[in-house]
């Protein structure tokens, strides 16, 4: 008797319920797993690119939920169906908080990489001496195997990329300097970049230009000089540009959508929510049992404890209070957490097995 081919349904669940189970088998037996054993068949190494392909995995649900979100409510939008307007003002929101948000990104990236191409001078300058340092009495074979170049030709090349260096921040003011005006700290922290960069120009120009064979006492000096007012000018800089950055168009957007609008739209929704707390706490307080009784006599308690008219009622009201939330609040938390997470390990386990997935059921019936 023959049986019935599967369809594409059937084998696409059978796929989802092991992957799932493979997914799931793989950090269950990791944390019960003795780690010499882990170490011994190489899962300790491979483990964090194994997680890392699990959060992308994750990442793309967060793609998988704005096409849901376009198709959606777009669709509610097309066909003007009833509260179009609400999804309207989700979709622009979500489209505009995106854009604005990519682009603060970009922009925080660029001035990142422009105070980091300062940083790198004075990196360099430090980086010199510690190789030189590490290869000294062997300077020769160093050199000729091509580990590093000579010093003769390091140090110039420091001194070309740290001279363009300057030449680069000091344009850079030039185009601060409209920012700065009226504002006193900011003219400050100008000037200081300024003589920073004056500093460093010194050190520079009364550096040699030859003479550089061995990293000798007065090399060693020179370099330590340039590495440290060079160090200097990368922290004013820094914060010069920041403060400029914070003060672009797309920060200013970025500030009045996020703490603008975002957050106040959250904290007028907790203070709607607040109402409903206290309907609910004047429903649950009512005493019609001994359960309610205790309940209430708690509460007040604690609400007494808090304040000071409390202790003019009870002088040891706020012990009370104390010992109440320490003792048998806790006590009820603990199995109230207890009890959370038995329930979250046996969901666990049927979302492992695929007992609560639909599209893992026979046939993806929904």
């Amino acid at each position: 008797m023959s049986s019935e081919p599967r369809s594409p349904r059937d084998t696409r669940s059978t796929i989802i319920r092991v992957v799932t189970f493979l997914g799931g088998i793989y950090f269950f037996l990791y944390f019960l797993a003795p780690e010499s054993f882990l170490n011994r068949i190489g899962v300790t190494n491979a483990h964090e690119s194994i997680s890392n392909g699990f959060i992308a995995i994750g990442a793309m649900a967060i793609g998988l939920g704005i096409i849901n979100i376009v198709m959606s409510h777009g669709a509610r939008v097309i066909f003007v169906k009833q509260g179009w307007f609400f999804s309207a003002a989700l979709l622009c929101g979500m489209c505009a908080m995106i854009g604005v948000t990519l682009g603060h990104w970009f922009s925080s990236r660029t001035t990142s990489a422009e105070i980091r191409q300062v940083q790198i001078a004075g990196e360099f300058a430090g980086r010199i001496i510690e190789d030189a340092k590490a290869g000294k009495g062997n300077e020769k074979s160093v050199v000729s195997h091509g580990v590093v170049p000579p010093l003769e030709k390091r140090v110039q090349a420091l001194t070309r990329y740290t001279r363009d260096t300057i030449a680069r921040t000091r344009q850079d003011l030039d185009r601060v300097r409209p920012y700065a005006a009226g504002d006193e700290g900011f003219q400050a922290l100008v000037s200081e970049v300024q003589q920073a960069s004056l500093e460093v120009e010194k050190v520079l120009d009364g550096a040699p230009s030859e003479g550089w064979a061995e990293l000798n006492p007065q090399a060693e000096a020179i370099l330590t000089q340039i590495n440290q007012s060079a160090a200097r000018l990368a922290s004013t800089y820094a914060i010069v540009k920041r403060k400029v950055s914070s003060q672009s168009l797309i920060s200013r957007l970025y500030d009045f959508l996020y703490n603008g609008v975002f957050n106040q739209l959250g904290s007028a929704m907790f203070a709607l929510l607040g109402v409903y707390i206290a309907a609910a706490a004047y429903r649950a307080f009512r005493i019609r049992s001994v359960e309610s009784a205790l309940m209430m006599t708690a509460a007040l308690i604690v609400m007494l404890g808090q304040i000071s008219f409390g202790r003019l009622l009870y002088e040891d009201m706020p012990a009370i209070r104390q010992w109440l939330l320490e003792v048998p609040n806790s006590a009820a938390f603990r199995a109230i957490r207890l009890g959370a997470g038995v329930a979250g390990l046996l969901l666990a386990i049927r979302m492992w097995l695929s007992i609560e997935s639909s599209a893992g059921s026979k046939g993806g019936k929904q």
